[in-house]
């Protein structure tokens, strides 16, 4: 399980990094790649390891019962996952400034400004649908439940928060991304299925992409 996360994120940030190196604006192509690559290989890691271990995939969580309440559940754990992370950024933010003098340098922010209108329309449906259904399967569906079941929920929670930071490798946000990732386990833990937690990450993730496009125009 943890081979196939560091695997699976490995590549895909190796990817992201040759793109970075050969490409005036790689932002574009890296969430192409994420759409034609990473999320191919998620559903192929995820059904890989169900089979190998006799589960099907609704033992994921894929269900919808009392769907009113895992929708409020959905955006009242988007909007605590917000809070959380946008205080800790602003607060590593101040912290930053006060050390160096200078605010931390946010590339992907500067980079939509050099996408057109077609390529701006690919980021906000990778962003908004695709990270949320599939990093949700994989973090939470998949590996949470291993986790919970060797640590119990409350280790289990902190681990995938801070597995769930680590491996999006974007070092301005990570303290805010440890954050996001536990807010999105418990949302599972208590709801008892994936469409909480996919809500909550659609909603954080809209957010986040209005606010980089506000800052960047």
């Amino acid at each position: 399980m943890t081979a196939a996360l560091f695997v699976v994120f490995g590549i895909y940030n190796l990817l992201g990094v040759v793109l970075m190196l050969t490409t005036e604006n790689p932002l574009f192509y890296e969430y192409l790649s994420y759409a034609l690559f990473f999320c191919p290989l998620i559903i192929l890691c995820t059904a890989w390891i169900l089979k190998r271990h006799g589960r099907g995939w609704k033992e994921l969580g894929l269900n919808w019962d009392r769907p009113l309440r895992l929708l409020l559940s959905g955006l009242g754990g988007g909007v605590a996952a917000l809070t959380l992370s946008y205080a800790a950024f602003f607060a590593l933010y101040f912290l930053f400034y006060l050390i160096a003098g200078r605010p931390p340098s946010v590339g992907e922010t500067e980079e939509l400004r050099g996408i057109g209108g077609g390529g701006l329309t690919l980021v906000v449906m990778v962003v908004v649908l695709f990270a949320p259904v599939f990093e949700e399967i994989f973090f939470r569906g998949l590996f949470y439940s291993a986790l919970r079941r060797r640590l119990g929920p409350r280790a289990a929670i902190a681990v995938n928060g801070i597995i769930f930071g680590a491996l999006h490798f974007q070092p301005p946000f990570m303290i805010s991304l440890v954050l996001v990732g536990m807010v999105l386990a418990y949302l599972y833990e208590k709801t008892d299925s994936l469409f909480a937690p996919m809500a909550a990450h659609s909603l954080y993730n809209l957010a986040v992409v209005l606010a980089s496009l506000f800052i960047a125009w």
